[in-house]
Protein backbone atom coordinates (compact mmCIF):
# COMPACT_ATOMS: atom_id res chain seq x y z
CA UNK A 1 0.00 0.00 0.00
CA UNK A 2 1.74 3.41 -0.83
CA UNK A 3 1.30 6.10 1.32
CA UNK A 4 -1.40 7.79 -0.77
CA UNK A 5 -3.32 5.08 -0.17
CA UNK A 6 -2.95 4.73 3.58
CA UNK A 7 -3.07 8.74 4.25
CA UNK A 8 -7.24 8.01 2.23
CA UNK A 9 -7.74 5.33 4.35
CA UNK A 10 -6.81 6.83 7.82
CA UNK A 11 -8.63 10.18 6.20
CA UNK A 12 -11.77 8.50 5.31
CA UNK A 13 -11.84 6.30 8.78
CA UNK A 14 -11.50 9.92 10.70
CA UNK A 15 -14.78 11.14 8.86
CA UNK A 16 -12.75 13.78 7.02
CA UNK A 17 -13.26 15.28 3.67
CA UNK A 18 -10.04 16.32 1.56
CA UNK A 19 -10.93 19.97 2.18
CA UNK A 20 -11.36 19.79 6.04
CA UNK A 21 -8.36 17.58 6.49
CA UNK A 22 -7.07 20.53 4.51
CA UNK A 23 -7.87 23.11 6.53
CA UNK A 24 -7.22 21.28 9.72
CA UNK A 25 -3.24 21.76 8.73
CA UNK A 26 -3.44 24.90 6.85
CA UNK A 27 -3.07 23.37 3.52
CA UNK A 28 -5.38 23.32 0.06
CA UNK A 29 -7.57 20.87 -0.99
CA UNK A 30 -5.39 19.94 -4.21
CA UNK A 31 -2.48 19.31 -1.71
CA UNK A 32 -3.93 16.24 0.14
CA UNK A 33 -5.40 15.33 -3.19
CA UNK A 34 -2.15 15.54 -4.66
CA UNK A 35 -0.98 13.32 -1.44
CA UNK A 36 -3.07 10.46 -1.77
CA UNK A 37 -2.66 9.75 -5.45
CA UNK A 38 1.37 10.23 -4.76
CA UNK A 39 1.75 12.94 -7.17
CA UNK A 40 3.36 15.00 -4.35
CA UNK A 41 4.40 14.34 -0.60
CA UNK A 42 4.33 16.16 2.57
CA UNK A 43 7.24 17.73 4.00
CA UNK A 44 7.93 16.76 7.56
CA UNK A 45 6.44 19.54 9.41
CA UNK A 46 3.27 19.19 7.42
CA UNK A 47 3.28 14.90 8.32
CA UNK A 48 3.74 15.83 11.91
CA UNK A 49 0.66 18.04 11.69
CA UNK A 50 -1.02 15.05 9.80
CA UNK A 51 -0.32 13.03 12.22
CA UNK A 52 -1.54 14.75 15.38
CA UNK A 53 -5.22 15.56 13.79
CA UNK A 54 -5.61 12.00 11.97
CA UNK A 55 -3.88 10.64 15.48
CA UNK A 56 -1.37 8.10 14.09
CA UNK A 57 2.04 7.66 13.79
CA UNK A 58 4.48 8.37 11.14
CA UNK A 59 5.57 5.08 11.09
CA UNK A 60 1.67 4.00 10.59
CA UNK A 61 0.92 6.64 8.20
CA UNK A 62 4.69 6.23 6.41
CA UNK A 63 3.73 2.15 6.38
CA UNK A 64 6.66 0.92 8.24
CA UNK A 65 6.49 -0.95 11.09
CA UNK A 66 3.89 -0.27 13.74
CA UNK A 67 4.93 1.06 17.30
CA UNK A 68 3.53 -1.73 20.01
CA UNK A 69 0.25 -1.65 21.00
CA UNK A 70 -0.75 -0.52 24.01
CA UNK A 71 -1.36 -3.15 26.62
CA UNK A 72 -5.11 -3.92 27.33
CA UNK A 73 -4.82 -2.32 30.60
CA UNK A 74 -3.46 0.77 29.28
CA UNK A 75 -5.30 3.56 28.89
CA UNK A 76 -6.80 4.19 24.94
CA UNK A 77 -4.11 6.51 23.24
CA UNK A 78 -5.94 8.17 20.40
CA UNK A 79 -4.96 6.53 16.66
CA UNK A 80 -7.33 5.02 14.64
CA UNK A 81 -9.33 2.84 16.38
CA UNK A 82 -10.66 5.21 18.18
CA UNK A 83 -11.28 8.39 16.31
CA UNK A 84 -13.57 5.54 14.40
CA UNK A 85 -15.27 5.11 17.06
CA UNK A 86 -15.83 8.58 17.92
CA UNK A 87 -16.56 9.00 14.35
CA UNK A 88 -19.40 6.63 14.37
CA UNK A 89 -20.59 7.11 17.73
CA UNK A 90 -21.06 10.91 16.18
CA UNK A 91 -23.10 9.82 13.20
CA UNK A 92 -25.03 7.69 15.54
CA UNK A 93 -25.81 10.57 17.59
CA UNK A 94 -26.34 13.09 14.51
CA UNK A 95 -29.05 9.94 13.51
CA UNK A 96 -30.41 10.01 16.93
CA UNK A 97 -31.64 13.63 17.14
CA UNK A 98 -32.78 14.08 13.40
CA UNK A 99 -35.10 10.57 14.30
CA UNK A 100 -36.36 12.77 17.57
CA UNK A 101 -36.99 15.99 15.52
CA UNK A 102 -38.53 14.37 12.49
CA UNK A 103 -40.83 12.18 14.94
CA UNK A 104 -42.07 15.49 16.86
CA UNK A 105 -42.76 17.17 13.49
CA UNK A 106 -45.41 14.29 12.86
CA UNK A 107 -46.48 14.45 16.09
CA UNK A 108 -47.36 18.44 15.34
CA UNK A 109 -48.91 17.06 11.92
CA UNK A 110 -50.83 14.39 13.56
CA UNK A 111 -52.43 16.72 16.02
CA UNK A 112 -53.39 19.55 13.45
CA UNK A 113 -55.21 16.55 11.30
CA UNK A 114 -56.97 16.35 14.21
CA UNK A 115 -58.59 19.54 13.51
CA UNK A 116 -59.37 18.24 9.82
CA UNK A 117 -60.94 15.32 10.49
CA UNK A 118 -63.17 17.75 12.76
CA UNK A 119 -63.99 19.81 9.96
CA UNK A 120 -64.19 17.39 7.72
CA UNK A 121 -66.99 15.39 9.99
CA UNK A 122 -68.67 17.98 10.47
CA UNK A 123 -69.32 19.07 6.47
CA UNK A 124 -69.88 15.67 6.11
CA UNK A 125 -72.03 13.95 9.43
CA UNK A 126 -73.09 16.90 11.00
CA UNK A 127 -72.49 14.79 13.79
CA UNK A 128 -69.06 16.32 15.29
CA UNK A 129 -66.95 16.32 18.48
CA UNK A 130 -66.73 19.70 19.23
CA UNK A 131 -63.31 19.31 21.23
CA UNK A 132 -60.78 18.23 18.12
CA UNK A 133 -59.16 16.14 20.59
CA UNK A 134 -61.94 13.58 21.04
CA UNK A 135 -60.98 12.38 17.49
CA UNK A 136 -57.65 11.69 19.35
CA UNK A 137 -59.17 8.34 20.78
CA UNK A 138 -60.96 7.03 17.78
CA UNK A 139 -59.37 4.20 15.47
CA UNK A 140 -56.78 4.41 13.90
CA UNK A 141 -55.41 7.58 16.11
CA UNK A 142 -53.82 6.24 19.31
CA UNK A 143 -51.97 3.26 16.98
CA UNK A 144 -50.29 6.40 15.50
CA UNK A 145 -49.52 8.63 18.15
CA UNK A 146 -47.88 5.63 19.75
CA UNK A 147 -45.52 5.02 16.69
CA UNK A 148 -44.89 8.31 16.72
CA UNK A 149 -43.77 8.38 20.28
CA UNK A 150 -42.06 5.27 19.41
CA UNK A 151 -39.71 7.25 16.79
CA UNK A 152 -39.29 10.20 19.35
CA UNK A 153 -38.35 7.59 21.89
CA UNK A 154 -35.96 5.53 19.67
CA UNK A 155 -34.31 9.03 18.40
CA UNK A 156 -33.55 10.14 21.89
CA UNK A 157 -32.11 6.51 23.19
CA UNK A 158 -29.62 6.53 20.04
CA UNK A 159 -28.45 9.71 20.54
CA UNK A 160 -28.07 9.22 24.57
CA UNK A 161 -26.18 5.78 24.24
CA UNK A 162 -23.91 7.48 21.69
CA UNK A 163 -23.09 10.39 23.94
CA UNK A 164 -21.95 7.85 26.39
CA UNK A 165 -20.35 5.90 23.64
CA UNK A 166 -18.07 8.69 23.15
CA UNK A 167 -17.24 9.44 26.73
CA UNK A 168 -17.10 5.85 27.69
CA UNK A 169 -12.64 5.09 27.99
CA UNK A 170 -12.30 1.59 26.87
CA UNK A 171 -14.76 -0.04 24.11
CA UNK A 172 -16.50 -3.25 25.28
CA UNK A 173 -14.82 -3.06 28.85
CA UNK A 174 -16.45 -1.36 31.95
CA UNK A 175 -14.11 0.28 34.19
CA UNK A 176 -13.00 -1.82 37.10
CA UNK A 177 -14.67 -0.32 40.33
CA UNK A 178 -13.07 -1.53 43.30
Amino acid sequence: MTFGERLQQVRRAAGLSQEQLGELIGMSRQAVSKWETDQAAPDIETLVLLCGVLGVSADELLGREAPPRRSEGAPPGGGLEECVRVNAAKRCFTAGWVTAVIGVVLLIVEFFSLLVIQVVDLETTKDWYPNAMEYAAMPPMPVIFGVTIAVIAAGIALAVGSVLAMRRKRPGKAPNVP
